[in-house]
């Protein structure tokens, strides 16, 4: 009889039971101990008959009736009105996760902002490609390659899909995270622009990852939250100066969205807290915003109405969460209640998805974003993002980086020694 997995399997239950037959009528020898014992003529006593007498001496404890169980050490909050963040009224909260609904000019008007020329400032454009690293395009291509390709991590990814095959289930794919893609490229640039002036920027510079700013706002009587993470903020010993005065955009008109107002796809809350919060305090020495670093997830972010987010809403994104860094700053600095401020207050942003770039400067002039205010907030950027590169993987079994755009690096190098 051929010998095949499945005749093994039979033999050995067979063989198993022969064996239980034969063993189970075997009687336990007596150890090693006992037999030593008996052989000194010491007694020996049954363990169960010894349990036995013991347990007829327990005495049983009588616990206090007015002891009452010990609370839980953590209690699962509940969402209504006993909850310690619940407010009566309504506010408007705008969150990472949540984009305007008509984008660029959506941002403009809800924050009281507007654009005195188009790109960037002067003295920005003129910085850019001014200063190199010593093999900088070899050295950005290595951790470009670095970040998308050769990290070891492999995590289940998001599930991948076709608009024109909504049903269609693609098999999951295992690879590199997008947020750890984002920290890697980031970070190891960021560490390329310290070879510049490396005692100025240590001296100047600090990286806070996962920085938490929240402002809180107002605009024609309605409360407006806006929560933001700047994934890595850069921060300065001396704050940027101003790049214009600031009744420069005063004469500039708001959009128009009628007849949609400010607020419209902005969801509102009852649970919210009223404290701005900038995650650096005033006393450290390098607490001044420098340069935000955003990272654009398209499966966190997404729209209210479940459309896929438009290269406009993509811009305005970062407008939103440079004002809500900005305005962070100026409200630990002069209160809560603000509105003109002393000094305006100048910082940079990237926004990216780890392939497209977005540059814009924002100066906050006032915190006061009704449509009847003298001052406005000015922003510069550039019209549209700039990809880094077309396409960085495995490519027939090969790594491949296609397309590589230098110009991103040298703006963000221009970005970081801004003030050194």
């Amino acid at each position: 009889m051929r010998l095949t997995q499945v005749l093994c399997k039979m033999t050995n239950y067979r063989i198993f039971k022969l064996r239980w037959e034969q063993q189970k009528r075997k009687r336990a020898p007596l150890s090693k101990e006992y037999l030593h014992v008996s052989k000194l003529g010491l007694p020996t006593v049954n363990a169960t008959e010894y349990l036995e007498k013991a347990k007829e001496g327990v005495v049983p404890i009588e616990f206090d009736s007015d002891v009452r169980p010990a609370e839980p050490l953590f209690e699962t909050l509940k969402f209504d009105e006993s909850h310690p963040d619940y407010r009566a009224n309504t506010c408007y909260c705008l969150d990472d996760t949540n984009v305007l609904l008509e984008g660029l000019e959506h941002s403009k008007l809800l924050l009281n902002s507007v654009q005195i020329q188009e790109g960037l400032p002067k003295e920005v454009e003129d910085s850019v490609g001014t200063q190199s690293v010593p093999f900088q395009d070899t050295r950005v291509k290595r951790l470009i390659m670095y970040a998308n390709v050769f990290d070891s991590m492999q995590v289940l990814l998001p599930k991948r899909k076709d608009p024109e095959r909504p049903a269609w289930n693609f098999p999951r794919d295992y690879g590199i995270d997008s947020k750890r893609k984002f920290h890697l490229t980031i970070t190891q640039m960021l560490q390329l622009c310290d070879f510049v002036d490396g005692k100025a920027s240590l001296a100047l510079r600090s990286q806070v990852p996962d920085a938490y700013c929240c402002a809180n706002v107002e605009k024609e009587g309605h409360p407006i939250q806006i929560q933001n993470r700047a994934d890595i903020l850069v921060t300065s010993k001396v704050p940027i100066a101003p790049l214009t005065q600031r009744s420069a955009g005063n004469s500039i008109p708001l959009p128009d969205l009628h007849p949609l107002k400010f607020n419209v796809s902005i969801p509102k809350q009852h649970f919210y807290h009223n404290r701005s919060i900038f995650p650096i305090s005033k006393e450290f020495l390098k607490s001044h915003p420098h340069t935000a670093f955003f990272h654009f997830d398209p499966v966190e972010v997404k729209n209210l109405y479940e459309e896929p987010v438009t290269e406009s809403q993509f811009l305005s994104r970062t407008v939103v969460k440079a004002f809500a860094v900005a305005a962070a700053r100026a409200q630990q600095l002069h209160g809560d209640n603000v509105k003109q401020l002393p000094e305006p207050i100048t910082i940079q942003a990237v926004h990216t998805d780890n392939r497209r770039f977005h540059f814009a400067v924002l100066q906050l002039n006032t915190l006061d974003l009704d449509a009847t205010a003298q001052e406005k907030n000015i922003v510069w950027m550039l019209p549209q993002a700039i990809d880094l590169f077309s396409e960085c993987g495995y490519v027939k079994g090969r790594p491949v980086l296609e397309e590589y755009n230098p110009e991103v690096f040298q703006r963000i190098l221009s970005f970081y020694c801004n003030g050194l």
